[in-house]
């Protein structure tokens, strides 16, 4: 097959929508997954980082403004233990300040400010083992008014520098809160735009299996159920299936189509078998007339339903046993249709003309007398004997036939007869004419005898009723 007679199967359909059904959950888990991701980070970098920061600079703010009091405590002492004890408290105070801001400026984009941290911090110490030599001299008297003075002006600027170092600490931690809150808000906007996001792909997958659902409604749940249906109707038309189409459903229909049309075919063929064995079964195979059986079951209808008085005739070919002898049996079944068509030709449709067996015809047929009876036959019997039979080779045979009639009046029969008393009314009729027959055959042959006395059908049947009573 070419390429552009491919088409896919529903196999390949299935899987495809499938696979893309699947493809596009395991691309939402993904998107969803990175997102989870991006927001784990965030709030990593939220809670871990910039929060550290801000604590660490908070706490170097309150560290910072106790350097003011430290620095007063060691400008205030008049002791060695006084002096060393403020000297030891601020040293671990700028160690532990120098240590909070190296966090801070390891993380920190805040590059000037921290510069300018770093060097109050330096300042600071210098102020401090300046002013810790300044009150140690003071303690010991060796210091003069110049060295006063500068003591003083050492712990007034390092109460400028705990407090600058102070505000720096504060604009940072300020810093580090709006940081903070500008990725609350990108998070916050993350997680929005996130779930817009879900929530389209979700509406986008529910579109697709909608669309999904009513495309293998029409592609497959319809058909099958048009095929279900086309197989449940009483009568079944291979019309009603798929005659095209490549798929698994259409190759399903129509091979259900052809095997219905095998079965119509041998339901057709089985039906015509039957009409023949059923004709078989009541007509003559020769002549194709009535037989015997036939013959009796429509002999009993017409009593039943005739207003007219009935003529049951016999038929007879006049020496049939010579023609036989003479030009053998072939002729006499030739001689034998060519009766029963004349005879067929010269009745009615509604008579019943049968064949009884051998030569030998009968009829039974409505007339208004038995001389209009003996009429229609004895013209039949004319025709047959100035119309001699031809045969193929150009001989000709002819033939005569003898008849013998009986009437039987007092039509129809009441509703109470049975079938055995109409059977026995025509069992009378054709025994009446056989003996008019016999009477023919006596005469000479080729003619037309009645019987003397007609039959009275609803005499014999009030007989009947006289007899069970």
């Amino acid at each position: 097959m070419g390429v552009k007679g491919y088409r896919l199967g529903l196999n390949a359909k299935t899987l495809g929508i499938t696979f893309l059904i699947a493809l596009l959950v395991v691309g939402a888990t993904a998107l969803t997954a990175r997102a989870f991701e991006r927001l784990h980070a965030l709030v990593e970098q939220i809670s871990q980082v910039e929060m550290e920061n801000l604590m660490t600079s908070v706490r170097v703010v309150q560290q910072a403004e106790s350097l003011i009091s430290l620095g007063l405590m060691l400008y205030a002492a008049e002791t060695q233990n006084e002096r060393r004890r403020a000297l030891v408290e601020l040293t671990d105070r700028t160690v532990w300040i120098r240590h909070m801001t190296a966090e801070v400026s390891a993380v920190g984009n805040h590059a000037d400010m921290l510069q300018r941290v770093e060097e109050i911090q330096q300042q600071l110490d210098l102020n401090i083992r300046q002013l810790n030599h300044l009150v140690r001299d003071r303690i010991n008297q060796r210091i003069d008014a110049d060295g006063q003075e500068e003591l003083r002006l050492l712990a007034a600027q390092n109460r400028e520098l705990a407090g600058e170092l102070s505000v720096l600490m504060g604009y940072f931690a300020t810093q580090v809160r709006l940081q903070m809150t500008q990725q609350s808000q990108h998070l916050q906007q993350e997680i929005r735009l996130h779930q817009q996001n879900l929530v389209a792909l979700a509406l986008f997958i529910l579109l697709f299996a909608v669309l999904a659902g009513a495309y293998f409604d029409l592609t497959v749940v319809r058909r099958i159920l048009k095929m279900q249906r086309a197989v449940s109707k009483p009568v079944v038309s291979v019309q009603d299936f798929e005659q095209r189409g490549t798929d698994e459903i259409a190759q399903l229909s129509q091979t259900v189509r052809s095997y219905i049309e095998r079965i119509q075919q041998q339901e057709a063929h089985m039906q015509c078998i039957n009409q023949e064995l059923s004709f078989l079964a009541e007509h003559d195979p020769l002549t194709g007339l009535a037989n015997r059986r036939h013959f009796h079951a429509a002999a009993r209808r017409l009593l039943r339903q005739s207003s007219l008085p009935l003529c049951v005739a016999l038929c007879d070919i006049d020496h049939f046993k010579r023609v036989n002898d003479q030009k053998g049996h072939a002729v006499g079944d030739v001689a034998l249709k060519y009766l029963a068509e004349l005879l067929a030709d010269g009745l009615r449709e509604t008579d019943v003309l049968a064949r009884l067996g051998g030569e030998e015809f009968a009829a039974i047929l409505p007339v208004q007398s038995l001389d209009d009876a003996e009429r229609l036959f004895n013209k039949l019997r004319h025709s047959l004997e100035v119309n001699p039979l031809c045969l193929p080779d150009g001989e000709t045979v002819q033939l005569t036939c003898s008849f013998g009639l009986a009437l039987v009046e007092s039509t129809p029969l009441a509703l109470e007869a049975s079938d055995d008393f109409a059977e026995a009314v025509l069992d009378a009729a054709l025994l009446e004419a056989d003996q008019a027959l016999y009477r023919a055959k006596a005469q000479g042959r080729n003619c037309v005898c009645v019987a003397k006395t007609a039959i009275q059908a609803n005499v014999l049947v009030v007989a009947e009723g006289d007899q069970n009573e």
